[in-house]
């Protein structure tokens, strides 16, 4: 079924502008310093948004190269090396050699930075649930169902016949 034969419905226009519109403002939010403030400050963990993905992306995916990680995070080499330098001198990541090829080092997530990223992670979801106090299961399930729709979409190919 093709819900826009020659993409001119006007309805569907605007609805995607709608879509387009509430995504571009959901990315502004979660990238905002004022978010990382309130999470960082209820975490009692103060690391630049930067940083927090670094911790995050260790913690939750185990070790991996600096290059790995720059990709992971959509960061560049250097960035993230400067990103696990600071990491290390704090006592959240440390780095050692790849027990594959002991020229490259691996960047490793230390006690003290999982318990920091459970914290912010715990911070964020706390936050996250209190926007949503006012909302009915009903509408968490439908919403949690379209997102995860919209994002399986998206990272796929379009379909034929797009530009």
């Amino acid at each position: 079924m093709q819900i826009f034969p020659q993409h001119g419905s006007m309805a569907i226009g605007k609805d995607l502008e709608r879509v387009q519109a509430a995504m571009e403002q959901l990315n502004r939010i979660g990238r905002s310093r004022r978010s990382d403030a309130l999470r960082s400050a209820r975490a009692g963990v103060h690391l630049p948004r930067a940083a927090q993905g670094v911790l995050r992306q260790v913690v939750e995916h185990g070790p991996g190269r600096i290059s790995d990680l720059a990709r992971a995070t959509g960061s560049g080499d250097a960035a993230v090396s400067r990103l696990v330098t600071q990491l290390a001198e704090q006592g959240l990541l440390r780095r050692s050699a790849s027990r594959e090829d002991g020229r490259v080092a691996e960047v490793h997530a230390t006690a003290a930075g999982r318990r920091a990223s459970k914290r912010l992670r715990k911070a964020a979801d706390e936050i996250f649930l209190e926007h949503l106090a006012g909302w009915s299961e009903r509408d968490l399930a439908k919403l949690g169902d379209l997102m995860e729709r919209l994002a399986r979409d998206l990272r796929g190919a379009p379909a034929s016949g797009s530009r």
